[in-house]
């Protein structure tokens, strides 16, 4: 099983976390916005996930138990996430 976690879970990140979701196991999700936390909590896929609020302090403690990982960020900040992700393997 392929275990997710999704940074920006909110306008985009709602559909490409859903996908993950029917692919594998969500084990991370990050977003600033505690609202779309909340909302995301909510849903049997995401209730099991544990939650941040800053990318790095979840590739920090979870970096090296997941397999994937989808970015759904304002543009400015996909190279920052993808490469953060890269590095932890």
């Amino acid at each position: 099983e392929i275990r997710f976690a999704c940074v920006g879970v909110g306008g985009k990140g709602q559909s490409d976390s859903e996908d993950a979701a029917n692919n594998g196991k969500i084990v991370a999700i990050c977003d600033i916005d505690d609202q779309v936390i909340d909302k995301r909590k909510q849903s049997e896929d995401f209730e099991d996930a544990k939650v941040y609020h800053d990318f790095r302090k979840m590739f920090d403690e979870v970096g090296k138990s997941i397999d994937a990982v989808t970015v759904s960020t304002p543009d400015h900040a996909h190279a920052v996430v993808a490469a953060m992700a890269m590095k932890h393997g």
